[in-house]
């Protein structure tokens, strides 16, 4: 029967006894780090005593998964250790961490219910992870972190998970300050018709220059705007500084429109639509030039809710374009009833265009989809000549990509603009 110590260790106790545990072990060992997430939860719904009973009972099932020689050690009140000997491989311990995440995941009876609870594991193996027994722990509870974060019932650790973490936890702490400190800025990549071989506009992508880890792309710090409730303050970042910028880009780019993204939260925002009006009034910017990028993913969520707000822009004549068009979200049942200006095809079908029939059918579809709807179309990651000329013989109106140029740094751009009047 395996070992198990109910008794909450403290973190200096559980240390001594990893320490132990990793000197005794004459062959690989494993630790893994195991958090009932839900239980806290049931706690407020069934009373602290009754979670005990469930998580005490969950133990018990536990066991059924373990060897005599594995011990499971209590860390908290939801939280565990399971220390593994004899460990084959590393897919002898993933076998492991996956039977246990398989009885965790089992529903248990809360409130006269079935319920699963979420829980997250973490795994960490010595010596190949680490024969110190704190880097040991701290490697496990990184892996839980990971695992949480992905919403996977455990994760193996590895150092690039660790490095991502370690980033991830910047990211949240410095996203507000950065925005306050001018961290951030934007680069804009030329918009090329295909009629009449002219820049016609630019697109305005966000870089955050963050201080320790450089240059942090948007789709690592987007979501978290999002998630910590800092993306309105972001969009109204870029709006205004697109708007400022685009302004200092000369004569020769008096009627070229400027595109951002902007997230389906910022649609949430009440205040969203007049804030995008008032921006364009304050810059003398004419709305007309100004084009609001979202993704077909987003709209989908509601499609009356998104169909209204995005009617609405279009009445303050703001352009709406469809970000990332064709990756499978949404029916033209639904899409047709989305008031928009533009559809941007999204950059698979346009990698292997050259080389893949249906590639080149679905961009055609899409193309003349758009014709009958009066709605232009955008392709994105054109990348060389023979693509461009592709895309132009299938009627597409507008392209971009680094066959006409990479994103630029603002005087960047204006300078390349300036060469090509």
């Amino acid at each position: 029967m395996y070992q198990v110590n109910n008794q909450t260790l403290s973190p200096h106790d559980f240390l001594e006894h990893l320490t132990n545990f990793i000197s005794q072990s004459d062959t690989n060992c494993a630790l893994m780090l195991v958090t009932l997430d839900g239980m806290q939860h049931a706690a407020s719904l069934i009373g602290a005593l009754n979670a005990e009973r469930e998580t005490l009972s969950l133990l018990s099932r536990l066991g059924k998964g373990l060897r005599p020689a594995d011990t499971v050690l209590r860390l908290g009140r939801f939280e565990f250790a399971i220390l593994l000997s004899g460990i084959l491989n590393r897919g002898h311990a993933v076998l492991a961490a996956n039977k246990i995440s398989g009885i965790l995941g089992k529903p248990i009876i809360i409130d006269n219910k079935e319920r699963n609870l979420p829980f997250s594991v973490g795994l960490a193996l010595s010596p190949e992870h680490s024969i110190n027994p704190e880097k040991l722990w701290q490697h496990a509870d990184l892996a839980a972190i990971t695992a949480r974060q992905n919403q996977e019932p455990y994760r193996l650790f590895s150092f690039n998970d660790a490095a991502d973490v370690i980033t991830h936890w910047d990211i949240e702490s410095d996203l507000e300050r950065a925005i306050t400190n001018d961290e951030f800025s934007l680069h804009y990549q030329p918009k090329f018709c295909t009629k009449t071989k002219q820049i016609i506009g630019a697109e305005g992508l966000i870089r955050w220059h963050h201080p320790t880890h450089g240059i942090i792309p948007p789709d690592r710090f987007i979501p978290v705007a999002e998630k910590i409730g800092v993306i309105s303050k972001l969009t109204w970042w870029v709006l205004n500084t697109a708007l400022r910028e685009s302004r200092q880009w000369g004569n020769n780019a008096k009627n070229m429109s400027i595109a951002i993204n902007i997230s389906a939260l910022d649609l949430m925002d009440k205040s969203f639509i007049k804030s995008v009006s008032n921006a364009t009034g304050l810059w003398n910017i004419p709305p007309e030039l100004l084009t609001l990028e979202i993704t077909e993913g987003a709209l989908m969520r509601d499609i009356a809710f998104s169909a209204n707000i995005l009617r609405k822009i279009r009445e303050h004549g703001i352009k709406v374009s469809i970000d990332d068009f064709g990756t499978g979200y949404s029916s033209l049942a639904y899409f047709k009833q989305l008031p928009a200006d533009e559809l941007k095809i999204d950059r698979s079908f346009i990698l292997n265009i050259l080389n893949d029939e249906l590639d080149q059918h679905v961009v055609s579809t899409i193309i003349q989809m758009a014709k009958k709807m009066n709605l232009d179309t955008v392709a994105e990651g054109v990348e060389s000549a023979s693509v461009q000329k592709i895309l132009t013989e299938l009627g597409c109106d507008t392209i971009q990509g680094y066959h006409i140029a990479k994103p630029m740094p603002q005087q960047d751009f204006i300078e390349w603009i300036s060469e090509r009047a």
